[in-house]
């Protein structure tokens, strides 16, 4: 069909236009994948040191890439592959890369990929050992973009210069620290166990040497870092290591042993071969043993059987081997609970421990144990029989107090029904006599309610000055028997 010359002069200008629109719009351009996006077309690393810097931001997800490294979702990989030449480590970086990168290290064809020991690292170096002739396939991804710009290297690194025992690091002096390296560390064949470690075969090992070069004494081993251990051992080999002291991590404590003049000490560090927190050595003086001593009560009479503990902050310390000198002729020999003691009169004794620790550090603390004996006692009390509304009676109370001259207190109640209720406080001044008592007089006057009621029943209560605590307590209370009571005008017997 021949077009109409209306609808030739509206293509022509919609033609125009376009082409117009194309010269004010520059032109998009659509980034092609890096050459190594897949597994097939990794970069080939012929030489070592080797680096490279790249922009992986175009890069794509393979439906077979890896996943076993991360539990984020690769959004987009490169690839490089090495044919390691010797046995050793192999260090491969992305330090510098725009954003953090994901490192994932595998042996194997495509398809059949396996992921090698310590071969992962999110925004980490990765340290792995390689085998001579082995092929080593390394992914790298963006876990929350495809890529950006990458900076990669990969090496060879030495092992720890101590990974061995033979080469166990001297120990120059202390206090001496030290960050070992696990990535390049290894177990070695005959290593001896730790009691405090129970996988300590199948993790990496570094051991240092320390000599005590002075006189014999204390020292302490630690190390901070999750999963990190240290463990002291004597011995000039392998097979005849004997343990003298182990600690795991827990928190920074430290364990101690003693080091005999002139003897080497081997210590063995482990840790974990990848770790966000680095482990850290301590070697140290221990420092010297300050036991506490505990007694209780802390305010002893004659009547008290008084127990005593050597009690000390460091973990180290514990247990103490203590004896003890009560100060009063009587001693406790060597041991480690707690003692008790029996003080057969007043007086002020110098109690002595002579405290040592497990490692050999040892120390002596005194205290002074005052033993004071205040004892008062109801002896009697008074209160009427009966009594009528009104009447007026006399009630009393005689105290006792053979030991020291006491500031003593009389509270006289009676019950209501529900309650106690507080009648009348007597103090007096009680002295000290084998055969006297002193009587605390009261008087108290009979109420309707106590009519209604048909009696009284009243308490007498000893009390002593605080901070004065009476030695038996058991006889400063007293409830009389009941006082019968009449209305008034009734006739009662005589009291």
């Amino acid at each position: 069909m021949l077009l109409s010359m209306r609808s030739r002069g509206r293509i022509a200008l919609a033609t125009a236009l376009t082409a117009a629109f194309a010269l004010l719009v520059p032109g998009v351009a659509h980034a092609a994948p890096p050459s190594n996006d897949d597994l097939d077309q990794a970069t080939a690393i012929t030489a070592l040191p080797f680096t490279a810097q790249q922009d992986t931001s175009e890069a794509t997800k393979a439906v077979d890439d890896p996943s076993w490294c991360q539990s984020y979702d690769v959004r987009g990989s490169v690839w490089f592959r090495y044919t390691a030449t010797a046995d050793g480590y192999l260090r491969a970086s992305t330090t510098g890369s725009d954003p953090e990168m994901i490192l994932a290290v595998h042996t194997g064809t495509r398809g059949a990929l396996r992921g090698v020991d310590n071969g992962c690292g999110v925004g980490q170096d990765v340290t792995f050992v390689a085998k001579a002739g082995t092929t080593y396939s390394i992914m790298v991804s963006g876990y929350d973009v495809p890529g950006g710009a990458l900076s990669l290297s990969l090496d060879s690194v030495p092992a720890a210069a101590n990974d061995d025992f033979a080469g166990a690091q001297p120990v120059p002096a202390l206090p001496f620290s030290a960050q070992p390296d696990f990535s390049v560390a290894s177990y070695e064949a005959d290593e001896p166990g730790s009691t405090c470690q129970s996988d300590g075969n199948t993790v990496p090992s570094v051991w240092y040497a320390y000599t005590n070069t002075g006189e014999a004494k204390s020292v302490t081993a630690r190390t901070t870092g999750d999963g990190s251990a240290v463990s002291v051992y004597t011995g000039t080999s392998l097979p005849e290591l004997t343990q003298v002291a182990c600690k795991n991590d827990s928190y920074g404590q430290p364990t101690a042993f003693r080091a005999a003049a002139g003897a080497t000490y081997y210590v063995r560090v482990t840790g974990p071969s990848r770790t966000y927190q680095p482990t850290t050595l301590f070697l140290d003086d221990a420092p010297a043993l300050e036991p506490s001593i505990y007694q209780s009560p802390s305010s002893p009479t004659v009547y008290d059987t008084v127990s005593f503990s050597a009690e000390s902050w460091n973990d180290i310390d514990q247990p103490m081997t203590v004896d003890w000198d009560f100060g009063d002729g009587a001693t406790a020999p060597a041991g480690t609970g707690t003692v008790s003691h029996h003080y057969a009169t007043d007086g002020t004794y110098t109690v002595t421990l002579h405290a040592t620790s497990p490692d050999g550090r040892t120390a002596t603390k005194t205290t002074q144990v005052v033993v004071t004996t205040h004892d008062v006692g109801i002896a009697k009390f008074t209160v009427p029989t009966a009594a009528r509304e009104g009447d007026s009676k006399s009630i009393s109370v005689d105290v006792s107090n053979t030991r020291y001259a006491e500031s003593a207190t009389v509270v006289l109640s009676r019950n209501d029904g529900n309650w106690w209720r507080t009648v009348a406080t007597l103090t007096l001044t009680v002295p000290a006599r084998p055969t006297k008592t002193v009587r605390f007089p009261f008087a108290y006057t009979f109420t309707p309610d106590d009519a209604a009621d048909g009696k009284v029943v009243f308490r007498a209560q000893l009390q002593l000055d605080y901070p004065v605590r009476d030695a038996r307590p058991s006889d400063n209370e007293v409830i009389a028997i009941a006082t019968t009571v009449k209305p008034r005008g009734t006739r009662i017997a005589a009291v």
